[in-house]
């Protein structure tokens, strides 16, 4: 089915036309061409799903006010996008493309209110084919030329609204796309617009795992990442069943979720991944997730490529080393998937069927075929709850990430700065 847009309003063209980014290269710097104790397991192969879907909304609600640290899940999914100010002072030059709405605070704390439908009810609309295609393309030309007038009007039809955020903690600005459209679950998507490392973040059981939405958010500020995907759906919110391969026990039954963004494609926060994969092809993603340790279990942390291969020299076994080096003297280690001499500790938690990193590492379909082999630009990490709470434990996962992926972005090659934060590349 093709969805149809309405055309655009001229009116709206002319005040959108007053927006101007900064000038030259692309967002974020570098080359365009440059619930816890969820177990993963393969399952027999299942054709996947045709994409089918409406035309959303293309109206963007009024925006309100932020909100406060805790509460991330909304019954309704309404988004709540920042806030806009009359007459905003520039924060840097280049920090803030001009004439989109402003919001000014601690971004780490408004992102603890963004809006996540809840389990069980019904709060995910599965994109149409056509939607999907375009969101992906705005995506990417966001990522690649900034924001414009166009930008904001592709994604207002989309049902989504472009802003910007001055953040008070780290000093500089970023871009927040938020889904507008009431109980779709469309996910927040925040840009940064002055990287310092090539790697973002993603998570997509951002309520259902505990304490991932905020350690997403006070990963992507403290390392300065290109960008943090954030899942609008809890992956129980949907009675559908997911086609992909995979189970779990998460939701009451063995099977996989449509609501799950990780293991099922039809979604903008995969979009939004390909977005940045085509973008940013040597950039790392990281999908942080949750899980429970049983009894005495010696797991703190399990690290996989996407992959259960035995690689020594992989991308998971250095975060992995990295992460024993900063974590406190303990019982619990981090082990990964594709360490050899840490077999048969974790092999159901290698997040082999996660789509998104069936994606990075080549599979044929990420919906229900397993990578073949691992491209190491891709890390899914299992975590147990200390290490997804404050303090010692939490601030190790922080400088383990940051060893294993070094600085290696000036920011956006525009004067503008990286950000200020306890792991700065300054």
């Amino acid at each position: 089915m093709t969805t149809t847009f309405p055309k655009r309003s001229l009116a709206l063209s002319l005040l959108l036309l007053a927006v101007v980014g900064c000038t030259g290269g692309a967002v974020g710097g570098g080359s365009p061409t440059d619930a816890p104790g969820a177990v993963e397991s393969p399952a027999p192969s299942t054709p996947s799903q045709p994409v089918s879907g409406t035309t959303p909304e293309t109206s963007v609600p009024s925006v309100p006010e932020t909100g406060s640290e805790t509460g991330s899940e909304t019954g309704s999914g309404e988004a709540t996008p920042p806030t806009p100010e009359t007459s905003p002072a520039p924060l840097t030059q280049c920090a803030l493309p001009a004439g989109l709405p402003v919001q000014q605070g601690s971004l780490r704390t408004w992102l603890g209110t963004v809006p996540i439908t809840a389990a069980k009810s019904e709060g995910f609309r599965e994109p149409g084919g056509t939607e999907l295609t375009a969101f992906e393309r705005a995506f990417r030309e966001l990522l690649a030329t900034g924001a414009s007038a166009e930008r904001v009007l592709d994604f207002a039809q989309l049902g989504y609204s472009l802003s910007t955020y001055r953040d008070d903690d780290s000093g500089h600005g970023w871009l927040v796309l938020a889904d507008t459209t009431p109980g779709r679950g469309g996910g927040t998507f925040i840009i940064n617009l002055a990287p310092a490392r090539d790697l973002w973040l993603e998570t997509p059981h951002a309520d259902s795992d505990e304490g991932t939405l905020r350690q997403g958010a006070e990963q992507l500020v403290a390392l300065g990442a290109r960008a943090l995907l954030i899942t609008g759906s809890n992956r129980c919110a949907g009675a559908a069943t997911s086609p992909c391969s995979g189970t779990t026990g998460v939701c009451g039954t063995t099977g996989l979720r449509i609501s799950d963004t990780a293991h099922y494609a039809n979604n903008f926060f995969t979009s939004a991944h390909r977005a940045l994969r085509d973008t940013f092809p040597a950039g790392i993603a990281v999908s942080v997730h949750g899980m429970d340790v049983e009894g005495n279990g010696p797991e703190a942390a399990v690290v996989s490529d996407g992959t259960s291969t035995d690689r020594a020299g992989s991308l998971s076994v250095r975060l992995r080393d990295a992460l024993n080096q900063h974590l406190p003297a303990g019982p619990r280690r981090a082990f990964s998937c594709n360490a050899p001499d840490d077999s048969g500790k974790h092999r159901t938690l290698c997040g082999t069927t996660n789509v998104q990193g069936r994606i990075d590492n080549g599979a044929g379909d990420a919906c229900y075929a397993d990578a073949l082999s691992a491209s190491d630009r891709f890390l899914h990490l299992e975590q147990s709850a200390t290490l997804r709470g404050t303090g010692a434990a939490a601030d190790a996962v922080i400088q383990a990430l940051a060893d294993t992926v070094p600085c290696s972005l000036p920011g956006n090659g525009l004067g503008c700065p990286v950000a200020a934060s306890s792991t700065a590349c300054l």
